[in-house]
């Protein structure tokens, strides 16, 4: 009896002590401790991470609320007049890779809807990335605008290739000087360029070219002839003199196969480049010419019967190296 006595005495001591410890009210507690700790700095950390896009829909919410008419008169006339746009990824120290010619076919509660023309295969996530959009300069208001940042709102894609992208409307648009290389003017003779319809790519070294720079202008005539302004190891700007007959699709995002050939001083001898040239600008030159400026965007190496292309990202490095090297 008295042992009954003694393990009673010894429960309710137990009891006592730890009587006030509520199972599920410590475990509220225990949780709603953690939890004031963890959500802070989960939101923290999510708006660092994502601090562009809130940065971004601050900025355009306020550009909006103060000129909300400059921007839609900019995006209609882009819609308008089907403008053109070069979409590359924005780096944090300047244009990255290129993602798309496009147009904007639509503007519709703050989004922009584009037509593809040409797309780069990319493996990248693209929702919500940084992009820059360049376009051929116009003026609005006084002001040269060829150019906007904004973020891409949404992206459909098939594997690698890109089938759809819709950007967000920018804060603002901008006159962003676009060239990254020094071009060097082209003597007479000194560049000489064969082209190609871009679609031939797979066996242009079979056919004539399309087009042609000469070595004696003046024996010539009026026959229709290339003739090169200037180069740089990003692209160059030609014109085609005199054209006629059928020449090959000439519109901006179209693509020409060039095998570049480019007099060494010092060697007293040609080194050739063989690159796919995408046609950026065009526009009217003396004498009903018609000027072309293309970018450089692969490079194309011999392998068995057959060429390989390489895409480029900026320029055309052998060439870069080339022309420092001539300059020196």
């Amino acid at each position: 009896m008295i042992d009954l006595w003694a393990q009673l005495d010894y429960l309710r001591d137990v009891q006592r002590n730890f009587g006030g410890v509520g199972g599920r009210l410590d475990m509220l507690s225990v949780f709603t401790k953690i939890l004031s700790f963890v959500v802070p700095v989960v939101a923290v950390v999510a708006a660092w991470f994502y601090r562009h896009i809130f940065t971004f829909a601050f900025l355009r919410f306020f550009a909006r609320v103060f000129a909300p008419h400059s921007g839609r008169i900019v995006e209609n006339y882009l819609v308008t007049k089907g403008v053109m746009l070069d979409v590359y990824l924005h780096s944090g120290s300047g244009e990255g890779r290129k993602l798309a010619n496009a147009r904007v076919t639509e503007v519709l509660n703050g989004k922009m809807k584009l037509q593809l023309v040409a797309v780069s295969p990319t493996g990248l996530k693209l929702k919500n990335q940084r992009v820059i959009c360049y376009c051929k300069p116009f003026t609005y208001n006084g002001k040269r605008i060829n150019a906007f940042f904004t973020l891409i709102g949404s992206a459909v894609k098939r594997g690698s290739t890109i089938k759809a992208i819709t950007l967000l409307t920018p804060i603002s648009y901008k006159f962003v000087i676009r060239r990254k290389h020094a071009r060097q003017r082209a003597r007479e003779g000194a560049v000489r360029v064969k082209a190609w319809d871009g679609r031939k790519r797979k066996t242009f070294w079979m056919s004539r070219p399309d087009l042609q720079t000469i070595n004696d202008p003046s024996r010539y005539g009026d026959k229709m002839r290339l003739s090169v302004e200037n180069i740089s190891a990003g692209g160059m700007r030609l014109f085609i003199l005199h054209p006629k007959g059928q020449l090959p699709p000439l519109s901006q995002g179209n693509q020409l196969v060039l095998r570049v050939s480019v007099w060494n001083p010092k060697t007293k001898k040609f080194t050739y480049f063989n690159v796919m040239g995408t046609i950026r600008s065009r526009f009217k030159g003396k004498g009903g010419a018609i000027g072309l400026g293309i970018q450089f965007t692969a490079h194309g190496e011999k392998s068995g019967n057959r060429y390989a292309w390489e895409s480029l990202q900026g320029e055309l490095k052998p060439l870069s190296e080339f022309l420092s090297h001539i300059e020196e």
